[in-house]
Formats: C-alpha cells, sequence, structure tokens
C-alpha cells in the first residue's frame, strides 16, 4: 500500500457522482474529503479487515474479493468493483460481535481513498439529514447484491458465466474508466470461485462463448468481442426471459 498525490481529482469526481455521496453539497463532500488519504494497493493486499482501521474505504479503481474469516480459513464469495463504500457499519458507533470477520483483498491494483471514520461521523451529526443518502444507497446496494447473488450461483454454469462476464467486464467498463474495455481481467480459476462452478465447466463454458464467437480467451483475460451480445443474453436473463436462439 503506497499513500498517492496525484490521482485525488478523479477520486474527488467519482465520489461525488457515486450514490452514496451524489446528493451531497460540494461543502459537505470536501468536510471529509481533504481529510481522506488516496492509498494505492497492489494484488493480494489487504484492503479493509472489520475494525482493523477506523476508517471506511471507498474504491475508486479496480476491485477486490469479499471474504469471510472462520475456523476453515478465508473463504472467498465474491468481488466488488469501483465506487463501492466499505465499512458503513462503524458509523453506527458500535462494534459487532458478530463472526465471521469480512476481509477484502484487492484482486488487482487499485486505488482507495480511506476515509477516517471520526470525520465522516462528524459531518453527518451536523447534518443528519445527510444519513437519509447513505441509507438509501446501503439499501439499495444490498438488493443489488442480492440480485447478483441470484444471478451468479444459481442456473447452469454458462447462464452463470454470461452474467459474470457482463457484470465485470462490459458494464464495469462503462462505470470506471480504470478497466480496459471489452476486457476482462480474470483467471479460469478467479471465475470458477465468482460463480460456484468447478474449473472444469467454466473452461468448457468459455470455450463455447469463444466458438459462438462472443469472447476471446486470452491469458489471465477474457477479451469480450461481441458486447452487445453479451449483453443481451445477460439482460434477458435478468428479466427471467429466455435468449433465445
Amino acid at each position: 500500500m503506497k499513500v498517492l498525490s496525484t490521482g485525488r481529482m478523479y477520486a474527488r469526481d467519482l465520489i461525488g457522482k457515486s450514490k452514496w455521496f451524489s446528493t451531497w453539497s460540494s461543502v459537505d463532500i470536501d468536510d471529509f474529503f481533504i481529510k481522506s488519504e488516496l492509498r494505492s494497493y497492489s494484488k493480494f493486499d489487504l484492503l479493509y479487515q472489520d475494525y482493523r482501521a477506523e476508517e471506511l474505504i471507498f474504491l475508486v479503481t479496480g476491485s477486490a474479493w469479499a471474504c469471510l474469516r472462520n475456523e476453515q480459513g478465508l473463504v472467498r464469495f465474491g468481488l466488488v468493483q469501483s465506487s463501492i463504500l466499505i465499512g458503513l457499519s462503524q458509523l453506527l458507533g458500535k462494534t459487532f460481535s458478530d463472526e465471521p470477520c469480512y476481509e477484502f483483498y484487492v484482486a488487482e491494483d487499485a486505488l482507495a481513498l480511506a476515509i477516517p471514520t471520526a470525520v465522516l461521523k462528524q459531518r453527518l451529526a451536523a447534518r443528519p439529514v445527510l444519513w437519509q443518502t447513505v441509507a438509501e444507497a446501503a439499501i439499495l446496494y444490498q438488493r443489488h447484491c442480492i440480485k447478483l447473488a441470484l444471478l451468479l450461483y444459481a442456473g447452469p454454469t454458462k447462464e452463470r458465466l454470461i452474467s459474470a462476464l457482463f457484470q465485470f467486464g462490459v458494464s464495469a467498463s462503462i462505470r470506471s474508466s480504470d478497466l480496459n474495455e471489452g476486457g476482462v481481467h480474470i483467471s479460469q480459476e478467479d471465475l470458477a470461485v465468482l460463480i460456484q462452478a468447478s474449473r472444469q465447466h467454466v473452461n468448457r463454458a468459455l470455450k463455447e462463448l469463444e466458438a459462438e464467437g462472443v469472447i476471446a480467451l486470452g491469458y489471465k483475460r477474457i477479451d469480450i468481442l461481441n458486447p452487445t451480445e453479451l449483453e443481451r443474453r445477460a439482460l434477458a436473463r435478468l428479466l427471467y426471459q429466455s435468449p433465445g436462439d
């Protein structure tokens, strides 16, 4: 992890457009932003651990694995991308004793803004109306996660794979300029973890999509050759419609 002085303008613009703070005034955002720290992380770095530090993490670029630590060790259960705000429970002023512990590890090189918990709490205490935006964003994000979990964990492997490639490829490239448009930097092993399938089934489904001209396989990278078709299939599944022939 390295503290950066460059890139703060991009981070400030992104945080102002995010669902968490889009209705806040510039004065309210600047109140905590100027006291926050922009950091650079490398792959496999620990990005966040419950109550390890009194700060929230706003992911500016890159992605991270959401993990649970329990008696079996560290279990990866999802991938998060830019504009997520991690650590909201700290704003409630108490430490939850529920187990296991949540941890986030960088999946690809990333930038993140570390926001001191006390500074953000002070701003919310001074302007309680701002709590509404944070609460609404948290509810919408939770609903999004539930819907995404159903898409990634239920159904045939190929359909789950289409949803994952759309979510972390086509859709992500629209939301974040740090991702190379049309490509997904992820190994087949990680894809298998993401959609809770075997590597063999993922490999077979990827080769089918490659044969259909939708994607091209590279080294730990998947190029999306036909984003329109991928989007059509993904949205058809999202709307519980058959994508057809």
